[in-house]
């Protein structure tokens, strides 16, 4: 008989353990961090896990939510106090959300991040958000309707993304943008209402990746549009008159159906100027008064001039905020490198001249009318 021994060897070769394995049994997973800034410069970390719990009645099991905080002088120093705390070890490759605090926003999202990109076993595929006052707040809501917060703040953003409220982007989409010197981001901006919900109240407009103001939902759908990153629906509700006896017929609801933009960028003796033209086709989802083929060329009319002096005001905020979302220092570097080489790499967007026009124009009004 042959003797197996250089089988067997080879055999134990093959099947060695890894030799940085990470036992599922012995994490505990991460489904929101939160980041804010303490009044003496330290740095409060959050972390909500799932708690999985046998539901009464019934072999379904129930998710629900725990919550432990920390604070240190980075947030590896914060989650090795946490992780004192609990019976495991964090693992964050599962994250869903990562959430600043305003204080914390305003002071540079940047260094809380680095742990998160020089770390492969975190998660790239999370959402980033900015929270009135302190993001951790935030992780001990008590919505009626779902106890695990992970998944209710989740849904809420999937609903605003859908609805062209915030755009559609992760801590990995959002990497080449924040490190670019010609282009800003924004992020959902949320707040806390009555300790039992969260809202997204529009979007944080960051410069250099700071913190620097918050705008309402129509301007962050207006400013979507004007971006070409229109999400699923895209909906206004507008005054288009002003002489009806019952108010509710001196608006129309619309939900914009295609769009078409256009961004040109011109340099002419130093000076850039910036062109961005929308064409929005809607269709009317709600007009009150009734014919809408009757003063279609009325409404067309009105909203073009409503929407156009709208999408003045959110430039006119992006240029108060210094916030270049739509990568204006981008195409300079690429297409005019000897202008942006000239140009003032701090306040070059606040100096740029605008001109905006969006059109729109009416092709559905109902089924019925």
């Amino acid at each position: 008989m042959k003797s197996q021994k250089p089988i067997f060897v080879l055999l134990c070769l093959l099947l060695t353990g890894c030799w940085d394995q990470h036992l599922l049994k012995n994490a505990v997973l991460v489904q929101i961090l939160s980041f804010d800034l303490t009044d003496n410069e330290d740095l409060l970390l959050g972390v909500s896990i799932p708690i999985i719990e046998e539901a009464a009645g019934g072999p379904q099991a129930l998710v629900k939510s725990e919550t432990f905080s920390a604070k240190g002088h980075t947030p590896r120093d914060s989650r090795r106090k946490i992780d004192r705390e609990i019976s495991g070890i964090l693992d964050t490759s599962k994250n869903k959300l990562i959430l600043f605090g305003e204080q914390m926003a305003a002071s540079g999202i940047y260094p809380p991040l680095d742990v998160i990109w020089r770390d492969p076993r975190n998660s790239l595929g999370a959402t980033l958000g900015v929270v009135e006052g302190e993001a951790v707040n935030l992780l001990n809501i008590t919505p009626k309707h779902e106890t695990n917060v992970s998944e209710y703040i989740q849904d809420a953003l999937t609903s605003a993304e859908e609805n062209s409220i915030i755009p559609n982007q992760t801590i990995q989409t959002l990497a080449s943008e924040m490190l670019d010197p010609g282009e800003d981001i924004v992020l959902p901006y949320l707040k806390i209402n009555n300790k039992k919900s969260a809202v997204v109240v529009g979007l944080a407009l960051m410069n250099e990746k700071k913190y620097v103001r918050s705008i309402s939902p129509e301007d962050s759908t207006l400013l979507l549009l004007l971006n070409n990153k229109k999400g699923k629906y895209a909906r206004f509700t507008k005054q288009v008159n002003n002489d009806e006896e019952q108010k509710l017929k001196n608006y129309i609801t619309f939900n914009v159906h295609k769009m078409k933009r256009k961004l040109k960028v011109q340099v002419k003796n130093g000076e850039v100027s910036v062109y961005i033209y929308s064409h929005l086709k809607i269709n009317v989802e709600e007009y009150p008064k009734g014919d809408v083929p009757k003063e279609i060329d009325h409404l067309n009319e009105a909203l073009t001039k409503e929407l156009t002096e709208e999408a003045n005001q959110v430039v006119t905020k992006l240029q108060q905020s210094n916030c270049d979302v739509f990568g204006i220092g981008r195409r300079l570097i690429a297409l005019h490198p000897k202008t942006w080489a000239m140009l003032d790499k701090t306040d070059y967007f606040k100096n740029i001249k605008f001109k905006t026009n969006v059109k729109v124009e009416i092709i559905k009004n109902g089924i019925v009318l």
